[in-house]
C-alpha cells in the first residue's frame, strides 16, 4: 500500500515545472542540456554523453518502476529531435570555470529531481 498525500495544488504546480525544467536540463540532442554539454565538452564528447543518457533513460523507464514519464520523454527525444545540432558560432573559445560550476549545478539539480527515489528518502 502507498499511502496518500494531500498536497495543494499550487505545490503539484511547482513540482511539475521543476520536472519539465529538469528535463529540459539532461544533456540530449537539442535540448538545453544538451547545448550546455556541446558548449563545455565539445561536441564529440556531447553526442557521447548525449547517447549515453538516451540509454540511460530507456533502461530506467524499463526496470526502474512503474513511472512511465521518462519513457515517454525519451521517445519525445528519439523520435522528434533527430535533426543534428547547429554548430556553435565560436567553438574555439572555450567555457570559464565559473560556467562550468554553473553547468554542474544544473546538471546535479536535474538528476535529483528527475532521479525517482531521491537520495534524503
Amino acid at each position: 500500500d502507498s499511502l496518500a498525500v494531500q498536497l495543494h495544488p499550487a505545490a503539484v504546480v511547482g513540482f511539475t515545472s521543476a520536472l519539465c525544467n529538469a528535463l529540459q536540463l539532461l544533456p540530449v540532442g537539442r535540448l538545453d542540456g544538451g547545448r550546455i554539454a556541446a558548449a563545455v565538452l565539445g561536441s564529440g564528447a556531447a553526442s557521447l554523453t548525449s547517447s549515453l543518457f538516451l540509454l540511460g533513460l530507456g533502461l530506467q523507464s524499463l526496470f526502474g518502476g512503474d513511472d512511465p514519464a521518462l519513457l515517454f520523454f525519451g521517445l519525445l527525444i528519439i523520435f522528434f529531435q533527430r535533426e543534428p545540432e547547429l554548430p556553435c558560432a565560436d567553438d574555439l573559445t572555450g567555457v570559464d570555470t565559473p560556467r562550468q560550476a554553473a553547468a554542474a549545478a544544473a546538471l546535479a539539480i536535474a538528476l535529483l529531481i528527475v532521479a525517482p527515489s531521491p537520495l534524503l528518502g
